[in-house]
């Protein structure tokens, strides 16, 4: 085979280059996303691909002042990092007695929690933030769990703090809370000062018809921003352009089914890019099959063209190991481990959710598979850690060629596309799970939606 018609890891990693080091951080809606949503167009039309951008409204966030300090014992200031979208301080900040309260699961607090900061191991669990709103604490801070990395950099939805308030909250390194414990904290000084911005952010798509099949379509992409500040080299430029390469890859090869590829927009502010898009293929489809003239079993919705998708999201780790987590029937996760032990590299290969943008694919219905690299320096993700000397042309390529493999074998030239449109019942639940108690997002269509208030 013709080496230009192979993923190559040299010309993905240029592309990172210019993602993580001319262009920089990426928070989604911001000005440099914009910038890396115009170098991903430009570079998909250069393909001959057709390509459009799908705009979509965030809420985004720039940072004014951050403060934690340790009055009682005079500990001092303390290194954190804002939980931003949750509530600022007065200018001046609060001052307020401290309690550990332990690991997230708060479901057995009290009214001894009201009025004071309330320090938590690894973050509240989702399932029991409202159990902590009821209370009203005076502020929140989030331990980290894992060491010699930094508090990480993230936000609350906006829709959690609709539904069920929010306190002014920061996140600090496990050994900073393990100062702090062993300490015997007792009072704080906490500031937080943010700005909210509502915002426009994009997805990128890019067509590729099939040349048998055009009415099967695989979809295949990860997200291009970042959290605010940082490179995001990992999570997600890293696969952000080994999309980009198998992009250039097809288009030189062609395919017999229609493929797509995405950019994903805002993922770090809650999968925003995917949701916004699978939203409209959802009532899409609901409308087209109420439509004069459909006839179900021969007409075909949009939706009902998308056959599978392939998200890949935190990639290049220069020492990683590789995971597959697939939601679908059981032949597709059997196909990621056979040609795992044919050839390899060798994959973890997993039955499961991972919060990121094939979710929403797989609750309209679509098996997805997820491809990661992790361990190792992607225990940086989400901090300043998250840089491009961790990553390597090397490491790209040999995921890119796996996946690359993968969709020929399956995808752009099987005779017959060998999985099944479907979903188990016990996925669906995980599924379910995920975006109602995991990310308390009603993510239910409209129908559900009124059968519910019935």
């Amino acid at each position: 085979m013709h080496s230009d018609l192979r993923f190559d890891g040299s010309r993905a990693y240029a592309h990172l280059k210019h993602l993580v080091v001319d262009i920089g951080p990426r928070l989604g809606g911001s000005h440099n996303e914009r910038r890396a949503a115009e170098y991903i167009r430009r570079y998909y039309e250069s393909l001959g691909l057709k390509v459009r951008l799908e705009e979509f409204p965030v809420t985004n966030y720039d940072l004014q002042e951050k403060r934690l300090e340790v009055v009682s014992p005079a500990l001092g200031d303390i290194p954190c990092e804002v939980y931003y979208l949750n509530q600022d301080t007065p200018p001046e900040g609060i001052v307020a007695d401290a309690v550990y309260v332990g690991p997230g699961n708060l479901s057995h607090l009290g009214p001894e929690v009201e009025g004071r900061i309330v320090l938590v191991l690894r973050g509240v669990r989702s399932d029991t933030y409202a159990d902590l709103m009821r209370w009203k604490p005076a502020g929140l801070v989030i331990i980290e769990d894992t060491v010699a990395t930094g508090p990480i950099r993230t936000e609350t939805l906006p829709e959690v703090r609709a539904k069920f308030g929010a306190v002014p909250a920061v996140r600090i390194s496990h050994e900073d809370g393990l100062q702090l414990v062993k300490g015997g904290v007792e009072r704080i000084r906490m500031v937080v000062q943010t700005v909210e911005n509502q915002a426009t952010s994009c997805n990128v798509i890019a067509d590729l018809q099939g040349t048998v099949f055009p009415d099967q379509l695989v979809v295949i992409g990860g997200h291009f921003d970042s959290s605010i500040g940082i490179q995001g080299a990992s999570d997600n430029a890293g696969g952000t352009v080994v999309a980009m390469e198998l992009a250039r890859v097809f288009a030189e090869r062609g395919s017999k089914r229609s493929l797509r590829f995405f950019a994903w927009g805002s993922e770090e502010l809650g999968l925003r890019g995917s949701v916004h898009h699978v939203k409209g293929l959802k009532k899409a489809h609901k409308d087209a099959k109420k439509a004069d003239g459909f006839v179900k079993g021969r007409d075909k919705t949009e939706l009902d063209t998308h056959v599978l998708c392939v998200n890949i999201d935190v990639q290049g780790a220069m020492l990683g190991m590789n995971e597959a987590m697939v939601l679908g029937p059981k032949d597709l996760a059997a196909a990621v481990r056979l040609m795992s032990k044919e050839h390899g590299p060798s994959f973890k290969v997993e039955e499961t959710t991972y919060s990121s943008d094939n979710m929403p694919f797989s609750e309209a219905g679509v098996p997805s598979v997820g491809f990661a690299r992790s361990g190792g320096t992607t225990s940086f993700l989400h901090t300043p850690g998250d840089v491009i000397d961790h990553l390597s042309p090397a490491a790209l390529e040999e995921n890119g060629r796996f996946v690359e493999e993968f969709l020929i074998r399956y995808a752009t030239e099987a005779r017959v596309f060998p999985f099944e449109r479907e979903i188990p019942d016990d996925q669906k639940k995980k599924i379910k799970e995920y975006f109602e108690k995991l990310l308390r997002i009603d993510y239910l269509d409209d129908e559900e939606n009124d059968k519910k208030k019935e």
